[in-house]
């Protein structure tokens, strides 16, 4: 065991090996902070150059793996400011040397497997540094608050490395693994992390949420769960799924869909019994811990619930999401701002629904944040993986949290699974987007685009 505690140490190691020389001009401020002078932004270069002379305040193997070994522990009473003050005395310690390494090398480098105590501390340590970015701050000039990056170069660089190590060591299909949540069968501490991290649709009483659990994974109602075997009590990703008969237009159906004797409010799906299920739909996926920023596991997640499934209900014909929107209103703002200012109410907002839907469809369909890629983060996450864009559904989810993102406005996107190789392909490569024919037809026919 202690041998493969001590692997990470080879890793760190690994990095001093790969230099890309650059000179890096280091000075102190006042709070013995780093500042790097006129250089872009870089990845965290090294932890031990054992081939430094001068470098007589490194840290020793044993003291590396202490560190990582004992952060959950020792800093769990701490905090954030306590935490990331901790860190960056590790990484000061620690020392940088005048060695850069690329992404390209990180990506060359062969690492082996850690220790599952080192891997949930990398976890807990990028966790800890994203919340402490996080917290909002008030400027003196302006008295507003704004989140901006206050972790400085050196522990940007530090998370990254710990991100590059993090992703290299989860990403493996063969291992990663997912089943039902399931609170008979569950330690209160693996699905608390999931009722609390939830994003997507929270838990309306999260200190309370049994009988909200039983409901989310009741009759034609689950959630699957991404573990991986060397975190077996760290849950990493949620996915919940509605089973239904067609593909439902609003969050209602998928609300109600566990009662039989639901009516009905979409004319392309039903609430109904599970004799005429025909569809799942993924309705919410979360990453459950933001040190997992960056890892990018939702696509395997997915592939392994069509998996599980394709298995456990044969009869699914169509795997579909019906997804927000969560920069629509923020980019309406920005770009159309008038346009917002005139919805102040349901009634205001009725009266534009026409210019609404097309500012909706061109948003999700032509706005790109760089060449080839669109600008929603969620319909970029489901063209990577392979989906198509298969309708734009009004009135789709009336909750505060949605009218606040996109006026209630969501998206279905399909998971054809013999075009999902093509697909993804086309869009990562080409920038093409795949839709559907009912996408094309609502944008073909809407008069104001």
């Amino acid at each position: 065991m202690l041998a493969r505690n001590n692997i990470i140490l080879k890793h760190f190691n690994n990095f001093l090996n790969y230099s890309n020389k650059q000179n890096i001009n280091i000075i102190y401020n006042n709070n013995n902070n780093f500042n790097f002078n006129n250089k872009p932004r870089m990845h965290f270069s090294t932890l031990l150059n054992n081939n430094n002379k001068n470098n007589n305040n490194k840290k020793n193997e044993d003291e590396i793996n202490k560190f990582f070994k004992d952060y959950i522990y020792k800093s769990s009473n701490y905090s954030l400011e306590q935490k990331k003050k901790l860190i960056e005395s590790f990484v000061l310690d620690s020392q940088l040397s005048d060695n850069k390494i690329s992404k390209e090398e990180i990506r060359n480098i062969n690492i082996s497997p850690i220790s599952s105590d080192i891997l949930e501390s990398f976890i807990k340590i990028r966790d800890d540094l994203e919340k402490y970015n996080c917290q909002p701050t008030t400027t003196s000039t302006t008295n507003t608050t704004t989140n901006t990056n206050r972790l400085g170069e050196q522990l940007y660089s530090f998370d990254t490395l710990l991100g590059e190590l993090i992703k290299e060591n989860l990403k493996s299909h063969h291992r990663l693994y997912c089943k039902p949540l399931d609170i008979e069968k569950m330690e209160p501490k693996i699905w608390r992390q999931i009722v609390d991290n939830e994003a997507v649709h929270p838990y309306e009483n999260p200190l309370n949420p049994i009988d909200e659990i039983k409901q989310r994974t009741g009759k034609n109602r689950t959630c699957l769960v991404l573990f991986h075997p060397l975190l077996p009590n760290m849950p990493l990703m949620s996915l919940y799924i509605a089973f239904t008969n067609g593909i439902p237009n609003n969050m209602q159906i998928i609300e109600n869909n566990n009662n039989d004797n639901s009516s009905s409010t979409s004319s392309s799906a039903s609430s109904s019994s599970s004799l005429n299920i025909d569809s799942a739909i993924f309705y919410s996926i979360s990453s459950l811990h933001k040190g997992l920023g960056g890892v990018n596991l939702g696509h395997i997640l997915i592939t392994k619930a069509v998996e599980y499934i394709r298995l456990d209900k044969p009869e699914i014909k169509n795997f579909c999401t019906l997804s927000p929107l969560p920069r629509f209103k923020k980019y309406l703002s920005k770009n159309h701002p008038k346009f917002v200012e005139h919805i102040k109410d349901r009634a205001s907002l009725e009266e534009v629904k026409p210019q609404l839907q097309s500012l909706a469809l061109n948003y999700i369909f032509k706005e790109k944040s760089k060449p080839n890629r669109v600008f929603d983060p969620v319909c970029n996450f489901h063209l990577k993986n392979g989906a198509s864009i298969y309708r734009l559904n009004w009135d789709a989810d009336e909750s505060e949290k949605r009218i606040d993102e996109s006026y209630g406005i969501m998206i279905n996107y399909l998971y054809e699974i013999d075009k999902l190789d093509s697909n993804s392909k086309n869009y990562i490569e080409k920038g093409i987007v795949s839709t559907n024919q009912i996408f094309d037809n609502q944008y073909k026919n809407n008069r104001f685009l």
